[in-house]
């Protein structure tokens, strides 16, 4: 039979209220002594008593619970984001829902409709970007909410991402000074203020190492097709400019479809270019253990979330607060061990 706080209240000789106080946390503010507590909680321990979480949550305005909404679930670098979310929430006591938007606009708009009725007290989102209405209707309300790796910059709210621009700078001139001269760039999502950001990163190096900036070197490959439509892109790279030497790939996906296509092809990739990519993967380390990575700081990026989202949580009138993480530059031959 369950236990409830009546029947706690009534073995002890202690009012419900009294109970409910103490066993909520908030027995020291209200002032009952440090024996009553110890009491209170050794009988609710050894009837084995569980609070009804949803009436705790209307009584205290709070669920402990945290959502997280992700572009792609798959995906290795949202995957880790996601541990990393959860195990800084777990920390602080928070449940964490984790919901996968499929990069779609409407499904994100649904998902946080769906996370503020189950009461979640604060929302982290990696927003997609092809429709910003989701992030409008948490602007709007007072829910807590902390943009993970993509932001809109004339938006203001919290956000945690890192230096796209200049870690793709550092990366790409490393690839230019180990004797690329014609390198090419393979990117996807250029509707994102982020990828918008990492191409002008490696804009800004070619111009500063004096090297080619044709626009043919620019490959811009379909998130949704991206297996079929590189292969495409690539064979007419190669048609057009045959002396690539070097490539810049700035997502790690991109990265794996070319080695594919360079495996098939029968391509010497590892000693025919120069390479480098923003994000690392286990696979990347086996496939291509001489390719440059510029590294991210995922563990911390998700750690901020949470810790923002708190402060939020905690205290609705904080500012916002806007934290640019660095990556970490892994040059060729380097052990990209953590």
């Amino acid at each position: 039979m369950k236990v409830s706080l009546k029947d706690i209240a009534q073995a002890l000789n202690l009012s419900k209220a009294t109970i409910s106080w103490i066993l909520s946390g908030q027995g020291e503010a209200k002032g009952f002594s440090e024996a009553t507590i110890k009491r209170v909680k050794e009988y609710a321990d050894s009837v084995n008593y569980r609070p009804n979480q949803v009436a705790r949550s209307l009584s205290l305005g709070t669920s402990n619970t945290l959502g997280l909404i992700i572009p792609f679930i798959g995906d290795t670098f949202y995957a880790q984001l996601a541990q990393a979310v959860e195990t800084e929430a777990a920390r602080n006591n928070y449940a964490l829902f984790v919901c996968s938007s499929e990069g779609d606009g409407d499904k994100e708009y649904k998902l946080i409709q769906m996370l503020k009725s189950k009461q979640v007290d604060g929302i982290i989102v990696a927003p997609t970007k092809v429709s910003r209405k989701g992030i409008d209707l948490l602007t709007k309300d007072s829910l807590p909410f902390v943009l993970v790796d993509r932001y809109y910059p004339n938006v203001p709210t919290n956000y945690v991402i890192v230096n796209n621009s200049q870690s793709c700078y550092d990366l790409v001139y490393h690839i230019g000074k180990k004797g690329a001269k014609n390198i090419a760039l393979l990117t996807t999502d250029v509707h994102l203020y982020v990828m918008k950001q990492r191409i002008e990163g490696y804009r800004k190096a070619l111009r500063d190492l004096n090297l080619s900036n044709d626009l043919s070197l620019e490959v811009f490959v379909d998130r949704q097709n991206y297996k079929m439509d590189i292969v495409d892109k690539l064979d007419y790279l190669f048609s057009e400019l045959p002396n690539v030497d070097g490539f810049f790939f700035s997502t790690h996906y991109l990265a794996l479809e070319a080695i594919r296509y360079f495996i098939e092809r029968n391509i010497d990739y590892k000693t025919k270019f120069q390479m480098g990519c923003f994000h690392e993967t286990t696979s990347l380390d086996i496939l291509a253990p001489r390719m440059s990575i510029s590294r991210m700081p995922i563990h911390e990026m998700g750690v901020e979330s949470v810790k923002i989202l708190l402060e939020n949580i905690q205290d609705k009138e904080v500012d916002y607060k806007a934290v640019v993480l660095d990556n970490e530059l892994l040059p060729s031959g380097y052990s990209k061990d953590p």
